[in-house]
């Protein structure tokens, strides 16, 4: 085209739309004279990742208005062999070249080029030096930057990038990243993190457990079990889940200590940590802990025989469903619910009838999941029960078990006077499909509840035949009901939806519905 700009666009879209055959012709154009339409060919011969390209690039990196193209289309094709062209800019006196250099390397990084490639390169290009680049901006202001040095700085694995990267995992976005860094510096060397745990600050104390705790090395046997009697409640919980990482069998002992832990979620910890450590238990030792006079160890000894899938404590589990303790008997039904055997079943339908509500929903939720012989009769009943959220899980899990039988008795239910316990029974009739239910969720549309009659439009969209029913809901005045319809008339644009949704898009105000419709 004669007009520059047209040409530049186009070459623009050709990246994106990765069309090889047209790799020759961006050479032709970036050894030419014309920049304007040089940058974006740099650009979309990265787009495309054609290695045929690299020799053409490597040549622009010497051009200073096509470099920071040509070192992003260099790292996204990511050839090995490149870095050596790359690495050497880290010391270009352009910052924004340093910051795309930064970028790429974790490009190279994320598309498989092996660390020990990337940092025996910079260690042979740059040096030393590169330390106090990369700590700098790992202070940088803008994110994308930030991440690269953090990475970068793991990557090289320097025990001098410790004090500063304690600094930065104080700030809450970027902890995650600096724990990665700390954890590819101790996967290597684990023991130069030991010095870290003696520390007045409560935060680096919990940082370092949580690093060291993923890298789960023996060096730390000792630290982590002296750990578990620490004031910190956080702490204790890593130390545990640390030590049964490590996998020695000799920590059960005192990690059994936290199963009377004051702190429920230290307690839990030591049962995930526990449940790890399965093959050295003794199933009996927790069988009779069912019998302890301390509510809390039965509790726990519950909770970790079904996480252990101890099938032969089933009638002892099934015996504590009587326990005069609430959590007990729920940790009996989580127990049973991950168990998930027949006779789980059984004990399941008799804590259905349980005094406490959340027992009867846990039940009822689990039987759902597991599902067997007796679970649609079982769970019937309880569409009646007195607390509504029973009878909502019971909707719930009529609808996963996919019983054609749960139609006529869900749709009885869709007169209930809660209106979550309703919408919860139009989901279910919308998973259970057919004629019978497609008639009711029909009617739920002139339904005095607009969350009522959203998610019955949102129902709909999963049975046949239903657009002329809701169309009309395009023009509601509840703007999240017209939500509720584009989305579920776009699932089947037939010719009269997508004509619906023209003459809606031109009128729309609202910007959320406006993008739904686009």
């Amino acid at each position: 085209d004669d007009d520059e700009n047209v040409r530049a666009t186009a070459i623009e879209h050709i990246g994106k739309v990765g069309e090889s055959s047209v790799i020759d012709a961006l050479i032709e154009i970036i050894e030419g004279d014309d920049l304007w339409t040089a940058y974006p060919a740099t650009d979309a011969l990265g787009r495309i990742g054609d290695k045929k390209a690299i020799p053409v690039l490597v040549k622009a990196l010497n051009k200073k208005a096509l470099r920071i193209p040509a070192i992003k289309s260099l790292s996204s094709i990511a050839d090995p062999e490149t870095l050596q062209h790359i690495i050497p800019f880290l010391k270009n006196p352009s910052k924004t070249v340093q910051e795309e250099v930064l970028l790429a390397l974790e490009r190279f990084y994320r598309k498989g080029v092996t660390e020990d490639r990337i940092t025996g390169e910079i260690n042979r290009l740059i040096g030393d030096t590169v330390l106090d680049l990369l700590i700098s901006y790992a202070w940088s202001h803008k994110h994308d930057v930030k991440v690269s040095a953090i990475l970068m700085l793991g990557l090289m694995k320097d025990e001098r990038a410790y004090n500063p990267l304690l600094e930065i995992s104080q700030e809450v976005n970027f902890a995650e990243d600096v724990k990665r860094a700390f954890v590819f510096i101790g996967k290597n060397r684990p023991e130069s993190l030991l010095k870290l745990f003696d520390t007045e600050s409560l935060y680096q104390k919990r940082f370092i457990c949580e690093v060291t705790a993923k890298i789960a090395s023996p060096v730390y046997y000792s630290v982590f079990e002296n750990l578990l009697k620490d004031e910190d409640g956080h702490i204790r919980a890593l130390s545990a889940l640390a030590l049964s990482k490590i996998g020695d069998q000799q920590a059960i002992e005192s990690i059994k200590t936290l199963l009377n832990d004051p702190y429920i979620d230290v307690q839990e910890a030591a049962v995930e940590a526990l449940a790890n450590m399965g093959k050295w238990l003794s199933i009996e030792e927790f069988v009779t802990m069912l019998n302890d006079p301390n509510p809390k160890l039965r509790k726990n000894a519950a909770l970790l025989l079904g996480k252990i899938g101890a099938r032969n404590a089933i009638s002892a589990l099934g015996f504590a469903l009587k326990d005069s303790n609430i959590d007990v008997r729920k940790a009996c039904v989580e127990a049973f619910s991950l168990l998930k055997t027949e006779d789980s079943v059984r004990f399941l339908i008799v804590a259905l009838t349980d005094e406490n509500p959340d027992i009867r929903i846990s039940a009822a939720l689990s039987i759902g999941k597991i599902g067997g012989k007796g679970a649609f009769e079982a769970l019937s009943p309880l569409l009646s029960d007195s607390n509504e959220s029973v009878r909502v899980a019971v909707a719930k899990s009529l609808g996963i078990l996919k019983d054609e039988r749960a139609v006529k008795t869900l749709i009885e239910l869709l007169s209930d006077n809660n209106g979550f316990v309703v919408t919860t029974a139009i989901e279910s009739l919308s998973i259970l499909g057919g004629s019978e239910a497609r008639s009711a969720l029909l009617r739920m549309l002139s339904h005095d509840d607009k969350e009522v009659r959203r998610t019955a439009i949102k129902a709909l969209s999963l049975f046949e035949r239903v657009e002329e029913h809701l169309l009309p809901f395009l023009w509601d005045n509840d703007w999240a009901t017209r939500m509720a319809a584009v989305e579920a008339l776009g699932k089947n644009p037939l010719g009269s939806v997508r004509e619906e949704l023209l003459k809606l898009l031109d009128k729309e105000e609202d910007p959320i519905v406006k993008k739904l419709i686009k």
